[in-house]
């Protein structure tokens, strides 16, 4: 039996483990909070992470928050001017991670509301904690389901090769699908199909690609895949109807790319290269653009 000296030594090793853990950033005075969420931004690459609401389930939920307040506290990724890549000064920025209908809601109808500041690395890891929250959600449809493990695989392959080859292929070789497929209990085949699934997503406009999500608008997920091998540009399909034309077409075509605008893209981010996210769209143009040179 450990003596009391022993028992005490224990106990001020633990004490002093506890104080000498980093811990999250926290808000003091109420003029903290009150600046913190009157500087709230919301940034659009973020937006295809959230799953949409339809009318009924949005008005739903602005009745209750009207009626009992908003009681989760909304999520804001802590970062700076310099780390998203926007200018060189260190200038405190505070992006809406989790939260955007009731945030909207709250604004709408003038109701305060909590706020929670997480630390991340890079945009990436937003991306990933946003996918594993939208996953972690109650009732979703098979198409979401799909939807946010193909963005899930989608970013973690990219992230592989990227350090990969940064490494000189010194690192162990890791099966993206296979880890995934053991994590949601379906097959790889499956998941390398919802990563198709992402990918033809991508290439529809924001309102269509809540439609399919919703259920609205009925296209299947393997017509939705077969935009994966298609050279099209992000975000640029905006109709049932151009959507049904693509499908039906059965080749290869080009919608919304312009060659001169694409080169110039891929220049001005070539000398803005400061962060790993503008390495990120650097990468995604110049494959674009490559596709574009093999049609």
């Amino acid at each position: 039996m450990a003596s009391k000296k022993e028992l005490f030594k224990k106990k001020a090793q633990e004490m002093t483990h506890i104080h000498n853990t980093p811990k999250p950033t926290s808000l003091g005075a109420f003029n903290d909070v009150e600046r913190v969420k009157n500087s709230i931004e919301i940034i659009t690459e973020l937006q295809e992470f959230i799953r949409p609401l339809t009318k009924e389930q949005y008005t739903q939920l602005e009745q209750n928050i009207i009626q009992h307040g908003c009681q989760d506290a909304l999520v804001l990724w802590e970062t700076t001017e310099y780390e998203l890549g926007r200018g060189e000064n260190e200038t405190p920025v505070y992006i809406l991670v989790d939260g955007h209908n009731r945030y909207a809601i709250c604004k709408a109808n003038k109701i305060d509301f909590k706020i929670t500041l997480k630390v991340f690395v890079s945009i990436d890891d937003v991306k990933d904690y946003m996918i594993d929250l939208q996953i972690g959600r109650r009732n979703l449809s098979l198409e979401e389901e799909s939807y946010y493990r193909g963005l899930k695989y989608n970013a973690q392959k990219r992230n592989r090769g990227i350090i990969l080859q940064a490494s000189a292929d010194e690192e162990p070789v890791i099966n993206v699908a296979e880890n995934l497929a053991l994590t949601y209990n379906v097959s790889s085949r499956t998941i390398k199909n919802d990563g198709k699934f992402a990918d033809g997503m991508s290439k529809l406009s924001k309102s269509l690609r809540e439609e399919i999500l919703q259920g609205v608008s009925k296209i299947s997920r393997k017509d939705i895949q077969s935009l994966s091998n298609e050279i099209i540009a992000k975000d640029s399909i905006d109709s049932l109807d151009t959507l049904n034309a693509v499908i039906n077409k059965g080749e290869s075509i080009t919608i919304s790319i312009e060659e001169p605008k694409l080169l110039l893209e891929i220049k001005k981010l070539s000398q803005q290269l400061k962060t790993p996210q503008s390495c990120d769209i650097l990468i995604e143009k110049i494959s674009l653009y490559k596709s574009f040179l093999q049609k």
